[in-house]
């Protein structure tokens, strides 16, 4: 279902995470990986397809817990 949080080909990811790749019909959806700062990815043969976040995590390079251990290796 198309809303606020679904995203158009073409578009600039802000969240990394998995999105779910959503059909006009519906039919054949499925999970892909988009990395915050990179454009969503075009989609064939599929007008008005469109991105919508399943689940949303912070990038390895930008969590607090690990850039201490990323400096020091």
């Amino acid at each position: 279902m198309a809303g606020d949080s679904s995203y158009k080909p073409g578009e600039i990811v802000k969240v990394s995470g998995i999105y779910s790749v959503v059909y006009e019909d519906g039919k054949d959806t499925f999970e892909v990986t988009c990395v915050e700062g990179e454009h969503f990815p075009p989609t064939r043969n599929a007008k008005g397809a469109h991105f919508e976040l399943k689940y949303g995590a912070t990038h390895s390079h930008k969590h607090e817990a690990l850039k201490e251990t990323q400096a020091q290796a």
